[in-house]
């Protein structure tokens, strides 16, 4: 199917917008972003991780940025053991960090600021299990004063079928309010 029929497809990069932003910094800082928790993670299905101190990475490990910019990530993942639970699916838990991050990715690609996620929804459809590919899409899809709204698909490659559909909002995070209570 050519790339303008897939609506799955990345934009193509002679579109206005997305030619400037896959170039711009906030897009090159986004990409940034993406490659350095990926590289922080232990080899995907590594269970030494458990013992080490990138808990944080080990959802991310594996996962391969397709596109990013302009308030748009596509990203490709396979599911390995690290991220699994003892029925061989993908843990829910995993499931969430990864889409946390790539949603604020999304936003770090336009905005070039980052954000911290104020609400937070998750919606599962499907499981994954340990070697399925999954292509995850996080995009903006609305801005209300300093509250931006992404929203994240996972789906199984292959198939097509919806895993999990998330829905966050998030805030600049321009500095930390110590309370003194």
């Amino acid at each position: 199917m050519p790339q303008s029929e897939n609506p799955r497809a990345p934009p193509p990069a002679v579109s206005g917008k997305f030619l400037k932003s896959a170039t711009s910094e906030n897009s090159k800082a986004a990409t940034r972003s993406i490659e350095n928790l990926v590289a922080k993670s232990p080899a995907a299905g590594s269970l030494e991780v458990w013992k080490s101190d990138v808990f944080d990475c080990v959802p991310l490990s594996g996962l391969r940025p397709i596109f990013v910019g302009g308030g748009l990530v596509l990203c490709s993942y396979i599911v390995h053991a690290s991220v699994a639970d003892e029925e061989g699916k993908w843990h829910l838990g995993a499931i969430a960090t990864v889409m946390d991050d790539i949603g604020i990715a999304a936003i770090l690609s336009e905005d070039g600021e980052y954000q911290i996620t104020v609400d937070f929804s998750i919606s599962f459809f499907s499981d994954a299990k340990i070697g399925d590919e999954v292509e995850i899409e996080a995009k903006i899809v609305d801005r209300r004063g300093s509250l931006t709204m992404v929203a994240v698909e996972l789906r199984h490659r292959c198939t097509g079928r919806l895993v999990a559909v998330s829905r966050q909002w998030v805030s600049i995070l321009r500095s930390f309010h110590r309370s003194n209570m």
